[in-house]
């Protein structure tokens, strides 16, 4: 196996890693939806808990749906970046550029605050760690899909 087919098979290890990840975070999602009316029922009052509980239960639901078809791309494109497949790899430098951009937007939405929370700080570690593993392979790998690197 060649330098250009090792790279492009180590990869898509990553990028299956990195959507696997992906995964993980959409079930954390669904899994802290359900408990999110118990918190937000003791730390609000009962008229802000009506109004924002259906908001924030339908953010929580809205992330978990949204993160299973980026998942899910990430793992199907994967093993077109493994044959150097072009089209693989802009579909997983579209969904590493998206996942990336979350942490940022973590700390520019919600500042530090909650990063005392350990759940919310292991989702953002996750996610940090997640894009990472998605974007760095596919730079590291463009030379050998702009050449057309045979598998």
């Amino acid at each position: 196996m060649g330098a250009p087919n090792r790279r492009l098979s180590i990869a898509a290890r990553l990028l299956t890693v990195g959507g696997i990840f992906l995964g993980a975070a959409a079930l954390f999602h669904f899994l802290a939806a359900s408990h999110l009316p118990l918190v937000l029922k003791g730390v609000l009052d009962a008229k802000t808990y009506e109004f924002l509980q259906p908001i924030v239960s339908f953010t929580f639901l809205l992330n978990g749906v949204l993160l299973l078809p980026l998942s899910f791309s990430t793992l199907y494109s994967a093993a077109g970046v493994r044959r150097g497949e072009r089209w693989a790899w802009w579909i997983c430098l579209a969904n590493a550029l998206t996942v990336i951009a979350l942490p940022g937007l973590l700390l520019w939405t919600m500042g530090l605050q909650y990063f005392s929370a350990p759940l919310f700080l292991a989702g953002a570690v996750s996610i940090t760690v997640a894009g990472l593993l998605m974007m760095l392979p596919l730079l590291w790998t463009k030379r050998d899909i702009e050449t057309g690197a045979p598998s």
